[in-house]
């Protein structure tokens, strides 16, 4: 890491992806790597009420943020990925910061609200 994100006051934001997307984590560096693969009909949202907290018994960080309903997300094809990104306003340096696989498998279609539950431990600890 280059220390260029800052995970509670950047902007953060989730992508869905299209089932057929595989993730590269050699390639798809920014936002502009993975546009393409957005799963048909999604919205971007941005996370809010971000933290970062250290688990000292655990030895990690985790990050976490409120949990989302997102209305009016109509996804034709299903999704099955989420990315997590910093957006820049300008997707070639809107970094990519991880891939969450969906629990329940592929969702589809999906035609209203999209609810998101996040770990009780975080969305993701490093």
């Amino acid at each position: 890491m280059k220390g260029n994100i800052d995970l509670v006051n950047d902007t953060i934001k989730v992508a869905f992806m299209d089932p057929a997307y595989a993730p590269d984590i050699d390639a798809d560096d920014f936002y502009s790597d993975i546009s393409a693969e957005i799963a048909s009909g999604s919205n971007d949202y941005t996370l809010a009420s971000k933290t970062v907290t250290v688990d000292d018994t655990n030895n990690r960080a985790e990050f976490d943020a409120a949990d989302t309903t997102q209305a009016s997300q109509t996804i034709s094809g299903g999704t099955d990925l989420m990315i997590i990104y910093k957006d820049t306003g300008t997707p070639a340096t809107s970094n990519v910061i991880a891939y969450i696989d969906i629990a329940e498998g592929t969702l589809t279609p999906i035609d209203g609200t999209l609810a998101i539950s996040w770990n009780a431990e975080g969305i993701f600890a490093f």
